[in-house]
C-alpha cells in the first residue's frame, strides 16, 4: 500500500489513572496514528477508527487497525486510528469510549470536511458511544456518518437458529456463545455498576430509541458465520425504527474478525477488499463527492 503518509501523535485525553482507584475516566494522553492519502491528495473525509478486541485487546499494529486504515487512506480518506485504553482489572467503562470521544473531538476541531466515526467489533461499540458524545458536546461538529464492522452492541443477543447452524462447525476460538458475550461485557462494565455508568446505560444496544435517533446515517457490515451477527442485525432494526438511515451488507463466507486476517488467503483478501469498497462507496453517497 504505497503512497500512504503515516504519522503518530498524542491527543489530550479526558483524564488518567488515579492510584488505588478504578479508572472510569480515560487516558491522560491517547496515542493515535494518522493515515493521509498519498500524492498530496486532499482527503474527502476524516474517519476516526477504533479496532476491536473484546474491549481488552488490540493495538495500532493489528491489521484491523493498520491494514484497514491504510486501505481507507488509499481510497482518499484521512484516517485517525485510536489506541484507546483497554479494559482491565483497573480500567472499566466508560474509559475506553471516553478516549475515542476525545479523539473524535480532536479530529473534529483539527480537520475540515466531513467527519466519520467507525470501528470493528468492540471498537464499533465504542464508536457508537463516541458519536453520541460528540453530538452532545460539539453539535456544530457532529459526525456526518457512522460505520460499523461486525459490531457487538448487546449484552444479551436474541436467538437466531440460522446462525446457530452456520457457526456449528467453527472452532471454539471463533465462537461467541451467550456466556462468552456476558463475560466480556461484565468485565468491561465492572461488577459494581454493570449496565449503568455516569448515570446511564453504557451498552449501545440498550439505549432508548430517542437516543439512537440522534445517530447519523450508519453503514453496517456483518460477518456471515458469526454469532455476533445477531447483534448487528438487531441494531440495524433498532436504528431503522428510530428513523436513522442505514445501509448494510453481510460479507459472504466470512467469520468474525476477518479484517484481522486480510491476507491469510486469496478469499480473505477479496472479502476484506470488498468490505472496504462497500464502506467507501456508501460513504461517498452519504458525505462526499
Amino acid at each position: 500500500m504505497a503512497g500512504v503518509h503515516i504519522t503518530s501523535v498524542e491527543v489530550a485525553g479526558p483524564g488518567g489513572a488515579v492510584p488505588g482507584a478504578v479508572n472510569r475516566v480515560g487516558s491522560g494522553s491517547i496515542p493515535v496514528r494518522t493515515y493521509e492519502p498519498g500524492g498530496g491528495a486532499t482527503p474527502w473525509a476524516t474517519l476516526v477508527w477504533a479496532h476491536g478486541g473484546s474491549f481488552v485487546r488490540g493495538t495500532l499494529d493489528w491489521p484491523e487497525a493498520d491494514w484497514v486504515s491504510r486501505s481507507f487512506a488509499e481510497a482518499g480518506l484521512r484516517v485517525v486510528s485510536v489506541d484507546y485504553v483497554l479494559a482491565s482489572e483497573t480500567v472499566k467503562a466508560p474509559a475506553p469510549s471516553n478516549d475515542v470521544t476525545a479523539v473524535v473531538a480532536w479530529a473534529g476541531a483539527e480537520y475540515d470536511g466531513p467527519l466519520v466515526v467507525g470501528g470493528a467489533s468492540a471498537g464499533a461499540h465504542l464508536a457508537v458511544l463516541a458519536t453520541l458524545d460528540q453530538r452532545d458536546r460539539h453539535p456544530d461538529r457532529a459526525a456526518d456518518a457512522l460505520i460499523l464492522e461486525y459490531p457487538t452492541l448487546h449484552r444479551v443477543q436474541r436467538a437466531d437458529p440460522r446462525l446457530a447452524d452456520a457457526v456449528a462447525a467453527l472452532p471454539e476460538a471463533r465462537r461467541f456463545r451467550a456466556d462468552r458475550i456476558a463475560e466480556m461485557y461484565d468485565f468491561y462494565l465492572g461488577s459494581d455498576r454493570i449496565g449503568e455508568v455516569a448515570g446511564g446505560p453504557a451498552v449501545a444496544g440498550e439505549l432508548p430509541a430517542a437516543r439512537l435517533a440522534l445517530l447519523p446515517p450508519t453503514i453496517v457490515v456483518n460477518a456471515d458465520a458469526d454469532e455476533l451477527r445477531a447483534s448487528g442485525e438487531e441494531f440495524i432494526e433498532q436504528l431503522g425504527a428510530a428513523g436513522v438511515t442505514v445501509s448494510s451488507r453481510v460479507e459472504e463466507g466470512t467469520v468474525h474478525g476477518y479484517l484481522n486476517r486480510p491476507t491469510e488467503t486469496a478469499d480473505a483478501a477479496a472479502q476484506s477488499r470488498a468490505t472496504i469498497e462497500f464502506f467507501v462507496r456508501e460513504l461517498r453517497e452519504m458525505v462526499g463527492p
